[in-house]
């Protein structure tokens, strides 16, 4: 870590996030050391102290006397305990850049309240409830602890388990209030899990467990901050990270309810909480953090998505861009960093090619022209769909050009392939349906997005398709390619798993007959029986009834008919949704 090269910034929170992130390193390296808690906590102190400081970016003396304060007590620390070299060197660094940080920051800027009393004076706020999406609650934040990893996992349970052991053993009107926050941690567990729908189920059935989710949000920040001076507080969050290292096997439920809720609280140091856990959790628990990130209200979330960009391990990059994705946020930096990032990985590479293609088209398309001739043929399918959601012409004319090439069995341009067709049947253009239509044949698992393109010259391949999988009893591809024929056509196609053969083949024959009947003679493009128009995609997205597997190629085709103007969490808490289709249904006609 460098700390030079900052002066000619008026901003000091590059140098503070440098800090701080060098003493979350020394903290990690330290973590299971049963020695090293005197040393453990005096990083854990200078953590929140540089949290409240990058949060408000204050320069009072008191503040700055602080760090060097935290700068002299890890050097005595470190003294007192045995560290290898390399442990030893990071320790030592970090009392360093803390000393120097006080020093550099000393008088730069006029003298400003800091402290943990200042972030504990927002407790006076009033608590105001949560409807449709979380509020960002003030409550004090406490120095961040660390998830233990899984080779010390049964220590760390049994350290949970005492926690709340010790919380059960409370008398009175704190064993209540730990009772009723154990609840609550419960159902937020749970709520997390249930609000995520299954592909079939209606999107607006998340609504009911989202409010649910929020009340116990709302009712956790209550027994934190009673209205009573006197009455006990819960202490929440320690509370939370013991009932988040109770249970030793990865858990998405447990973590959900330890992320979400820190990325719910107004503090820059919940933040650290949560980068922490991240960085020390099981793989199995990233979709609990991603999820944390996407719907939480937390300030702090959106520049700490940017610092896990530059993250080493590609797997926390794509927590954080797949977190950046759905919020809809863009960070130029980080998009033009990871695509320059000498041999990412391909999943980090997918994702800043979606990350860069939000981007403005004149600073996006360049960054993503430059991957067209990628030797990774799906990286360059990925960058000219990429392209194509922006308007530019390169990005179709790739793709129509890596359809037209012979087909090989490689699994590289397999997957490209796929990319192409899925692209150009979202484009829609009739110009690409004899190539689209083609490369299905070719495709079995691509035939259904046949049914997007939506060209009525698709339905006998369509046709073909589902007497096939008929024959061979593959009733889930049968599905499929029913829906896509309903999505051109309209009507109930028949599914040949409901039918004998001789009803499967006579219902086929009528519903082919009905769509003949009411195909238009000019022979446009086509959704659900009607000639396609853009806001046929708003009408179905808003559809109660719409399935949720269904909603993100829906999104896709959304951002391609807007150029990405409007962005949908499909994913995201229903209210913005509403929200966030409301404001396509008034774009649309401005786009077409």
């Amino acid at each position: 870590m460098m700390l030079q090269g900052l002066p000619g910034t008026t901003s000091t929170r590059p140098l503070l996030e440098g800090v701080r992130s060098a003493l979350e390193d020394s903290l990690l390296a330290i973590a299971d050391r049963s020695d090293a808690n005197e040393l453990a906590e005096v990083l854990r102190e200078g953590i929140a102290l540089l949290s409240r400081l990058v949060a408000d970016e204050p320069r009072d003396a008191d503040a700055l006397e602080a760090l060097s304060r935290t700068s002299a007590a890890l050097k005595a620390a470190r003294e007192r305990i045995s560290l290898d070299e390399v442990v030893g060197n990071r320790i030592e660094g970090a009392a360093r850049w803390l000393a120097d940080a006080s020093e550099r920051l000393r008088g730069r800027l006029p003298a400003r309240a800091l402290g943990a009393a200042a972030e504990a004076s927002q407790n006076n706020e009033e608590i105001v409830a949560s409807i449709g999406v979380p509020r960002a609650h003030p409550v004090f934040v406490p120095p961040p602890r660390v998830l233990s990893r899984e080779e010390a996992a049964a220590a760390a349970g049994a350290r949970g388990r005492a926690l709340l052991e010790a919380s059960r053993s409370a008398a009175g009107d704190f064993a209540q209030i730990r009772a009723i926050a154990r609840d609550c941690f419960e159902d937020i567990a749970s709520l997390g899990s249930l609000r995520r729908l299954y592909d079939h189920e209606p999107w607006v059935d998340a609504g009911p467990f989202e409010q649910r989710l929020l009340d116990n949000l709302d009712a956790l920040v209550a027994l934190e901050r009673p209205l009573d001076p006197a009455a006990p507080s819960l202490g929440l969050v320690e509370s939370l990270f013991a009932y988040a290292i109770e249970w030793v096997v990865p858990d998405f439920g447990r973590t959900f309810a330890l992320a979400f809720t820190l990325c719910c609280l107004a503090s820059e140091t919940a933040m650290r909480w949560v980068v922490l856990a991240l960085r020390r959790s099981h793989p199995r628990t990233y979709p609990a953090f991603v999820d944390a990130f996407a719907l939480g209200s937390n300030e702090a979330i959106d520049r700490t998505l940017v610092e896990l960009c530059r993250e080493d391990d590609p797997a926390l990059v794509e927590v954080a861009l797949a977190a950046m994705a759905r919020r809809g946020r863009v960070d130029v930096a980080s998009a033009v960093l990871l695509l320059m990032r000498p041999s990412p990985s391909p999943a980090v590479l997918d994702k800043a090619i979606d990350l860069a293609a939000r981007l403005p088209a004149q600073a996006a398309a360049p960054l993503l022209a430059r991957l067209l001739d990628s030797p990774d043929p799906d990286t360059g399918a990925s960058a000219a769909a990429a392209l194509g959601t922006l308007g530019d012409a390169r990005g179709p004319k790739h793709l129509r050009a890596l359809l037209q090439r012979p087909r090989t069995d490689d699994v590289p341009t397999l997957r490209a392939r796929r990319i192409a067709l899925e692209a150009l049947c979202l484009l829609g253009s009739p110009f690409d349906r004899n190539l689209v239509g083609t490369e299905a044949s070719l495709d079995r698992e691509g035939l259904p997005w046949l049914g997007w393109h939506g060209h009525p010259d698709h339905v006998p391949v369509l046709i073909e398709g589902i007497r096939r999988a008929a024959a061979n009893g593959a009733f889930d591809e049968a599905d499929r390619i029913g829906r896509a024929l309903e999505r051109i056509g309209g009507g109930s196609a028949p599914r040949p798993g409901a039918l004998a053969g001789g009803d499967f083949e006579e219902r086929l024959a009528a519903w082919l007959r009905a769509f003949e009947e009411r195909r238009p003679l000019d022979n446009p493009r086509m959704r659900f029986g009607q000639p396609w128009t853009p806001s046929a995609i708003v009408t179905e997205l808003s559809a109660r009834g719409t399935r949720q597997g269904e909603r993100p190629i829906l999104a896709r085709e959304l951002a391609l008919v807007t150029r990405r103007a409007v962005h949908l969490d499909v994913a995201g808490w229903i209210v913005v949704q509403e929200r966030a289709l409301a404001a396509a249904r008034d774009a649309l006609p401005r786009q077409t």
